[in-house]
């Protein structure tokens, strides 16, 4: 019989030499890169021929789609507000600079089916969270174990007719409490949750049959397949979680979640859009890791109701490599669930500045390794605006102040920068180096109002421009330099 303690130590070394090679390779590329302001200018003029007739068709079918009355009612809820503008401007993104369509094109406003699957999988997936949480695991699993109901999404067909349909009805499956309970986020019953992802399939039934008769069958598999592999990925969460996931697990269930579910939705785009599919594929994981990145900053956001329902990125570091993060996070998951915005993410830091360290190397490792200049900077301004909420309103709606955590309400610049250089300088690890801590201080002292303001009125244009356009690639010797003149 093998030893599993063995096991279980080898795999953790080799896992550390991962994660360690993947820090060197960022180091490295990061220093061949060159930040240099006028092919930063030469790379937007380029892009901007595209921006400048692209974008206003896009805000025209937005508005468009929101005279739909029920459509902007779902849409109106204000914790929906970074769902619905990722979705429109993801896109916009994937239709003007992915598949290369022209302004006739997108006044067609041919995506838009699209656009209502992600909706419906975004909102979806809050519901089935809202419910697992309500109603207990044990009890879905029990839910899951009835073999008379077909969970999975499926389409008919006649008379070249399409309906997407489910067999079942959620209120024959949830017990009345459920149902009539509230989510927490958007204050309104299940019951009332569910009927307006009805009215979503709905909407989606309608589009399919307003397609060229020629598609509508690959359309309606298609959105069957994303929304059956969103479905995989929730039922394993409930039924197969194991808190002892590695790395490489951790690897594959993000290819599963992101990759795979978002390489679907841009087929189907490509047939809403009647591309031939071969001639983009290529270039589908590129895009797609761009969510992969964009999915590693709701892991750190999502952290106190996730670590112990799904696999994160930040619980796994602070699990498998920083047991005093890891025992903070188990002892306070109750409280970071009450923060919300800035005040949340900057808690997350502070007290478990090590694992975000770490998570922020896997999206550096991300930006240096899979993305194009246009990809990185729309990956950036993802960033800075749901991390650090720079021109978020909804992140930073009363401006965050790092006072608030130190329970004082008048602070000096120097005492607060203090205060965030002494809990993140605790961290010490061989894989954790001083620039990163220099740096995170950085990241946090931007999520200050006050202190954002001091540093931007400090540091020149330039300077300021590379530390938020080029958040990811902005190499951190240079990072922490900058962030030693206030230190």
């Amino acid at each position: 019989m093998p030893n599993q303690s063995l096991i279980t130590n080898y795999a953790k070394s080799t896992e550390f030499d991962v994660i360690n090679d993947m820090i060197e390779e960022n180091n490295e590329t990061a220093n061949l890169l060159s930040f240099n302001i006028w092919q930063e200018a030469k790379q937007f003029a380029g892009f901007s021929k595209t921006m400048l007739w692209a974008f206003p068709v896009a805000n025209i079918m937005r508005w468009k789609i929101r005279k739909n009355k029920q459509l902007k009612h779902i849409l109106q809820f204000k914790e929906l507000l970074p769902v619905r503008n990722n979705i429109e401007k993801g896109s916009f993104a994937y239709d003007s600079l992915l598949f290369n369509e022209n302004i006739f094109s997108l006044f067609k406003n041919k995506s838009h089916l699209a656009n209502l699957v992600c909706l419906a999988i975004l909102f979806g997936d809050e519901f089935i969270d809202g419910i697992a949480a309500e109603h207990g695991k044990e009890n879905i699993r029990q839910i899951f174990a009835d073999e008379k109901f077909n969970y999975y999404l499926q389409y008919r067909e006649q008379a070249q007719q399409f309906e997407l349909f489910y067999e079942f009805d959620i209120c024959d499956v949830l017990p009345l409490n459920v149902l009539t309970a509230k989510n927490a986020k958007y204050e309104i019953t299940y019951k009332a949750f569910y009927l307006h992802l009805l009215f979503l399939l709905k909407e989606m039934n309608a589009y399919i049959n307003k397609l060229e008769i020629s598609i509508r069958k690959e359309a309606a598999q298609l959105i069957c397949k994303a929304c059956n592999k969103c479905f995989d990925t929730y039922k394993a969460d409930i039924t197969a979680f194991d808190l002892n996931y590695t790395f490489t697990d951790l690897q594959h269930y993000q290819k599963t979640k992101d990759d795979d579910i978002i390489q679907v939705l841009l087929t189907l785009r490509a047939v809403l859009l009647t591309k031939k599919k071969l001639n983009y594929q290529a270039q589908f994981s590129n895009w797609s890791s761009m969510v992969r990145s964009m999915q590693l900053y709701d892991d750190m956001q999502d952290i106190a109701h996730d670590y112990n329902y799904q696999m994160n990125t930040l619980a796994y570091f602070a699990k498998n490599y920083f047991t005093n993060e890891w025992q903070w996070l188990q002892q306070n998951s109750k409280i970071l669930q009450q923060l919300k915005g800035l005040k949340l993410h900057a808690m997350v830091c502070l007290q478990m500045p090590a694992s975000v360290m770490l998570t922020m190397q896997y999206a550096r490792n991300i930006a240096y390794t899979r993305l194009n200049w246009v990809q990185s900077k729309i990956t950036n301004y993802l960033w800075r605006k749901n991390w650090l909420g720079i021109n978020n309103k909804l992140l930073n709606e009363n401006k965050f102040f790092v006072s608030e955590l130190m329970k004082q309400d008048d602070c000096t610049i120097p005492l607060k920068i203090h205060f965030i250089k002494q809990h993140v300088y605790t961290a010490n690890h061989p894989l954790i180096s001083t620039e990163m801590k220099t740096s995170l201080v950085m990241d946090i002292m931007l999520m200050d109002a006050e202190l954002k303001k001091y540093i931007q009125k400090k540091l020149g244009k330039k300077q300021n421009y590379f530390l938020t356009s080029s958040f990811l690639e902005f190499p951190l010797n240079k990072k922490a330099a900058l962030a030693k003149q206030f230190l």
